[in-house]
């Protein structure tokens, strides 16, 4: 039960999070409809049975049975019955006042497109937002390690860094005279070098200048042969992990990966097993060194997944003023990277088409698990994750409803378009021939999606 207690709580957030989206959408047919003159009868939350529900002007406002994002029923329902009833070939001569087919052909792509726009417009708020809010920033030591003396990780290299006489454990205090507070304004000052700079470093107490220069490579960026160090400590440990039931805390210091005694985090990455065995963990807890041993979890290519993280300084970072036109910004660019991983999926570009898409159960898993991990390091950078990943999933939501097909939002577009140009209403067999294709072609889409989330769960993990 402690397992999947965890699971649980990423599925009720990424699920949530869907929802959430997903309301705000059916709350843009809603909303445009009665700008149209157009009633609507249902607004849900949820599928399935009616559990209660109030009414709210013209519209029931209802809870259904299963609680996953939610619908809405314009009018118009029963005049479609009644022309398939008596065999209308032509126009429906008869609809009732606020029904989908007595509006205009333009209200009614308005209508549809409605939810579309307040996704988008959602999306830009909530970007807008962000940008506003306060955020954690990463502010590690500046203690270094040259990357000569760690090839397993970087690779048999010569370090610019370590021939001119940097050491491992040196700490950077400043470049060229200008001060760095930390390893993060380090490689921001290093980003925007010519190539050569004076380290000023401490060591052993006393201060040090040493002039490097960097290797320049063949693509026109800057090696220094320079890395980050930092202590081995926990910060964080996956509720349910094999790592919590072993007896893993945050705070523990790791000194030893199967007795084999290590200095930072580097060699900790160095000697942590790459295959699913078991390993046996040193720890320094409270000044009483104690040892774990576990096996890993295993993740989709058959290696070891370590699911506790290492403690990060983090430092207060100040959001700019909130403005919509960043929010902007922000959405057109998401939505131009959603076209073109549509596009990339239609050329067959990307991977293979089972391995790309996914259902609605692993992308709440992902949203979940991603947001999660965020609330566990940081309730701030959980929040600035939740809802960043929100916004891409309200452009998605609105630009895959848009495809101009049966039932989509944008096949009824297309449909009330034809219409409007050519001045002929719709023939109702026709109107309900595409929406049972749109059905049908709904119901096997989601049986693929939901195929991938099978073939995810039960063969790929």
């Amino acid at each position: 039960m402690s397992a999947l207690l965890p699971l649980g709580v990423k599925y009720l957030v990424g699920v949530v999070g869907i929802s959430l989206v997903v309301l705000i959408h059916e709350a843009g047919h809603v909303i445009f409809a009665t700008l149209s003159g157009i009633k609507v009868e249902v607004f849900s939350v949820g599928f399935g049975p009616r559990l209660f529900g109030f009414q709210l002007g013209a519209t029931e406002v209802r809870l259904s049975l299963i609680p996953v994002g939610g619908y809405c029923r314009l009018k118009g329902s029963d005049d479609l019955d009644r022309a398939i009833r008596h065999k209308e070939k032509r126009p429906f001569h008869y609809v009732e006042d606020g029904s989908y087919f007595a509006a205009h052909p333009a209200k009614r792509i308005l209508t549809y497109m409605g939810g579309g726009l307040l996704n988008f417009l959602f999306a830009v708020v909530l970007y807008a937002l962000l940008a506003a809010l306060p955020f954690p920033l990463l502010s590690t030591e500046a203690i270094v390690a040259t990357t000569d003396s760690y090839p397993a990780l970087f690779g048999e290299n010569e370090s610019p860094a370590a021939r001119a006489g940097i050491q491992n454990g040196d700490r950077i205090i400043a470049l060229s005279g200008t001060t760095a507070f930390d390893w993060e304004e380090v490689e921001a000052l290093l980003s925007s070098s010519d190539g050569e700079e004076i380290f000023t470093i401490e060591r052993n107490s006393r201060l040090y200048d040493i002039p490097v220069r960097a290797e320049r490579l063949d693509d026109g960026n800057l090696r220094w042969g320079l890395t980050v160090v930092q202590q081995p400590q926990v910060g964080s440990v996956r509720l349910g992990s094999r790592e919590e039931r072993a007896g893993l805390l945050k705070g523990d210091c790791i000194i030893a990966v199967d007795t084999i005694p290590l200095a930072n985090h580097l060699d900790l990455l160095t000697l942590l097993p790459t295959e699913a065995v078991a390993v046996t963990l040193t720890i320094l807890r409270n000044g009483e060194e104690r040892s774990i041993t576990y096996t890993p979890e295993m993740d989709e290519r058959g290696r070891a997944s370590y699911q506790f993280s290492l403690e990060a300084l983090l430092r207060k970072g100040s959001g700019a003023s909130f403005s919509l036109a960043h929010g902007l910004r922000q959405s057109i660019r998401i939505g131009k990277l959603t076209f073109g991983s549509l596009g990339s999926l239609a050329k067959d570009q990307d991977a293979e088409l089972h391995e790309t898409v996914t259902g609605m159960a692993k992308s709440a898993l992902l949203i979940g698990d991603i947001a999660t991990l965020g609330f566990e390091q940081n309730p701030i950078g959980g929040m600035h994750a939740l809802l960043y990943l929100m916004g891409i999933v309200s452009i998605s939501l609105a630009i895959i409803n848009l495809l101009p097909l049966p039932v989509f939002d944008g096949g009824q577009i297309i449909m009330a378009l034809i219409e409007w140009i050519s001045g002929k209403p719709i023939n109702p067999k026709v109107y309900l021939i595409l929406q049972v294709i749109g059905v049908v072609g709904i119901a096997l889409f989601f049986f693929f999606l939901g195929f991938a989330d099978v073939r995810y769960f039960f063969f790929k993990r």
